[in-house]
């Protein structure tokens, strides 16, 4: 270390760099007493450090709260600052939590978290760094909104299949697109996509496949056929280099339960077979470039037949890649051990990869569509 960097050191305290800090910082002990809490906290929420210093954060208000509507984070085990305190766990992502301020405010916040360890590495307290997100959540929630309406979020029945899905972006917006409905001439159409990166620019582009895909589907049937022409259209008129997009589409007769499926470098499909009363997947393995990658591309389509009691899985790969506390992914493993056990509720597999997880904490954004042949 050069004398330059001795004498800064030497300058500021650790308390001076916490003191000027522009995001907010408090610092627990074990008992969730409340033990700093620096001006930019104060300036966020509007409490000053005589209002919290010496009191729990479970006692204030709660402090931390799920979101709006005031459901208290504490007692709940997905509480990140209970977890790195009580475990020891350092969030890898920000949380998005809302916090009570002093005049009554549900502020909505990006709240990271880590233990605070001793000399000797005893998790002694935590740290939770926060930060302001009330004009970007407004948005986010906004867009988020629109983007609810442009997907499918509600199972139905038609003829001898049940649809159901799952939407769940990392942020109040994401990148993941899943749409299934039946045409006028009783075709079931259903439609997983993913887009580049999370947030609001991957929503945007996921906006954009379902305005090409819904144009494909005036035109044809052929799944294969659909991609080429929303690929046609996306790099002519929606490419930005290094933003992509990956997506599947099943075209279904519902009183038949057969027809087409096709893949533009979207995971695996699985369709699991109904054997005896054993589920055995049956991955459906498809090499095809990305939407937006290569003009021009062609597609394959594979023809396609379910009987009762089969499964036809579209997921995209947060599903797949969903990591547990060790780093280890779910993985087709994962996903074929739910359905074994008899899993059929998307939600349910969502929570069992949370649940996966310390933190509760993924990595991406989580959608899929089951189709389930019925008698």
């Amino acid at each position: 270390m050069d004398d330059k960097n001795d004498f800064l050191l030497e300058s500021v305290s650790y308390f001076d760099v916490l003191e000027q800090v522009q995001d907010g910082i408090f610092i627990v002990d074990r008992d969730y007493s409340i033990r700093y809490w620096n001006p930019a906290a104060s300036s966020i929420l509007g409490y000053k450090v005589r209002d919290v210093c010496g009191w729990s954060c479970k006692t204030l208000g709660p402090l931390c709260k799920r979101d709006s509507s005031g459901t208290p984070l504490c007692g709940e085990s997905l509480c990140p600052l209970a977890l790195s305190v009580s475990g020891g766990f350092a969030g890898r992502y920000p949380h998005y939590v809302f916090m009570r301020s002093a005049d009554g405010r549900e502020v909505p916040l990006s709240l990271s978290v880590c233990p605070l360890r001793d000399a000797g590495g005893t998790t002694i307290g935590g740290i939770c760094l926060f930060r302001d997100m009330t004009e970007e959540y407004g948005q986010l929630k906004l867009a988020g909104e629109i983007q609810k309406h442009m997907v499918t979020t509600e199972g139905f029945r038609q003829g001898g299949l049940r649809i159901d899905t799952l939407f769940h972006p990392l942020e109040v917006t994401g990148g993941d697109y899943v749409e299934s409905f039946v045409t006028d001439t009783g075709v079931l159409v259903a439609s997983s996509a993913d887009a580049t990166g999370h947030g609001v620019s991957a929503a945007l582009f996921a906006m954009i496949y379902k305005t090409l895909f819904h144009g494909s589907v005036k035109q044809t049937y052929s799944p294969a056929v659909m991609l080429e022409s929303i690929n046609r259209d996306f790099c002519k008129t929606a490419t930005v280099e290094g933003y992509y997009l990956t997506a599947s589409i099943v075209v279904l007769d519902p009183v038949s339960r057969s027809g087409y499926f096709a893949s533009a470098g979207h995971p695996m499909a699985i369709i699991f077979r109904s054997r005896e009363g054993v589920l055995v997947p049956e991955p459906i393995r498809e090499r095809s470039f990305m939407i937006g990658m290569v003009d021009g591309a062609k597609y394959e389509q594979i023809q396609i037949r379910l009987s009762p009691g089969d499964l036809l899985l579209l997921a995209s790969d947060g599903i797949y890649e969903a990591e547990d506390g060790n780093g280890e992914a779910f993985g087709i493993e994962g996903v074929a051990a739910y359905f074994a056990d008899g899993g059929r509720d998307l939600e349910a597999l969502y929570a069992r990869l949370k649940a996966r997880n310390h933190m509760g904490e993924l990595a991406d954004d989580v959608s899929a569509i089951l189709i389930e042949a019925i008698e």
